[in-house]
């Protein structure tokens, strides 16, 4: 068991399964704390205001203190833009007003409810006005970082925790106005949030629920990426081994061939070149099959690393040409070869490339015909592409093998193709060739019996 997870570590799907999942749990963190602190943020936001908004009018918040120990339940409303006549008769040495005394003003309203709570301390720090009711009575003078928003968890009388974020202020005995004959010093302003943070620890177990249920989900997501990412590499790997295991294959053979003559030869020491003749042609044979070979993979690896097209304007009578030695080869292995060149404008292609891939669609065709056999190319122009068509009569291909014969060695009658000194490698080359100029290539029966290649590039 061991060693299956420690070969399981080094292998590269549980590279990438980390790399994926590594990422979506960084996500789902921050998402999960950028959540968390704008919901603490908006939610303490109003009673942060609130506690700013007091403790720039210190005499009214002593008012509110002195108000309240007298009348626990009095609401008293903070409010901005008063009326000329009003800030007359609401100076700063008078008393603030209860709810019920004061007149409507138009602004910006702020309403101390039975939330709010002002503690006053004298010099010496001692309370000037207990609240035993709401269990604030033995909160400590904090001096520590006057000005700032803190939090407390205060135990009340009936024994419940009650949170509340506060803010202790200095005061200045021009600051008091009505109240500057009291002996008071310093401020503490709460304002109660139990409820709010109730309300955002049940969003945040809300949230966290939320979150590793993803964070799980992506170890799936994970999972499959990391398969989806192995996929072309795995595919990529099992088709160069089978490149090598084939290209071993098919020089096994020659080489075998050439050690059996070559031994022929130095069992038969005496005997002249002449008798020699059939041991020395069939190596020759085996070595430009050999050569052949090593030319094509040296052409698909190329391929493999990328062409570099040159293009340029192609004459009409440039394939006149080609087609001209194809004639010549066709009559000298006794086939019949019907050309038609129906390109009568230059087209813009790379002339290396287009007379290599009209080469090997030819080879091949000349390779699965009879020694009567006729083969026919096309060349026309139609729209805003041009098409190149090589027809045969021989064999055929069936639909199965249509399907495989543009892999890399793969031959629809092996020991016939061997026979031709093919190796499986041309059409695999010429569909290289076909996207790397941006066309298409076709297969279909030709009739009565024999196939039809057909080529589109842009012209």
């Amino acid at each position: 068991m061991p060693k299956r997870i420690g070969k399981l570590v080094y292998t590269d799907k549980f590279s990438f399964f980390i790399r994926y999942f590594a990422v979506f749990t960084l996500i789902f963190g921050l998402m999960t704390a950028i959540i968390f602190q704008l919901m603490r943020s908006t939610m303490y936001q109003n009673s942060d205001n609130t506690l700013k908004r007091i403790k720039e009018e210190p005499a009214m918040a002593v008012g509110f203190a002195i108000a309240r120990t007298y009348e626990p339940n009095s609401v008293f409303i903070l409010q901005d833009s008063p009326t000329s006549e009003e800030t007359t008769s609401s100076s700063s040495d008078s008393m603030p007003v209860p709810k019920d005394q004061k007149n409507t003003r138009d602004g910006d309203q702020l309403r101390l409810g039975v939330n709010t709570h002002v503690l006053l301390y004298s010099k010496s720090g001692e309370m000037v006005n207990p609240d035993t009711f709401t269990g604030l009575a033995d909160l400590p003078l904090d001096k520590e970082k006057l000005g700032e928003i803190k939090e407390t968890t205060v135990e009340s009388s009936f024994g419940m925790s009650e949170d509340y974020r506060y803010v202790t202020i200095e005061l200045a005995t021009d600051e008091l106005g009505y109240y500057s004959s009291y002996d008071i010093k310093y401020a503490t302003i709460l304002v109660n949030v139990s409820q709010i943070k109730s309300s955002i620890e049940t969003y945040e177990s809300t949230v966290a629920i939320v979150m590793v249920s993803a964070w799980l989900i992506s170890i799936l997501a994970s999972i499959y990426l990391s398969n989806l990412s192995m996929r072309p590499i795995l595919i990529s790997y099992q088709k160069q081994k089978d490149f090598v295991e084939n290209a071993s294959h098919e020089l096994r053979t020659p080489l075998a061939v050439l050690q059996n003559r070559l031994e022929s030869l130095f069992r038969h020491p005496e005997a002249t070149i002449l008798e020699s003749s059939e041991s020395i042609g069939s190596s020759l044979e085996e070595v430009r099959n050999m050569r052949l070979l090593t030319t094509n993979l040296l052409n698909l690896a190329r391929r493999d690393d990328g062409l570099k097209v040159d293009m340029i304007d192609v004459q009409p009578n440039y394939f006149d040409e080609i087609f001209a030695n194809y004639l010549m080869i066709a009559e000298e292995n006794g086939k019949t070869l019907t050309v038609n060149n129906l390109i009568h404008q230059p087209i813009r292609t790379d002339k290396v490339l287009i007379k290599q891939l009209l080469t090997i669609l030819f080879d091949n065709a000349m390779k699965y015909t009879d020694d009567d056999g006729r083969i026919q190319i096309t060349a026309n122009i139609k729209d805003k592409s041009v098409y190149f068509t090589v027809a045969d009569n021989g064999l055929g291909i069936s639909d199965a093998d249509k399907k495989k014969i543009f892999d890399r060695f793969y031959r629809v009658d092996k020991a016939r193709t061997r026979q031709k000194g093919g190796f499986g490698l041309g059409l695999s080359l010429a569909q290289q060739i076909i996207k790397t100029l941006g066309g298409k290539i076709s297969v279909r029966d030709n009739q009565p019996k024999g196939t039809i290649f057909e080529v589109g590039l842009p012209k």
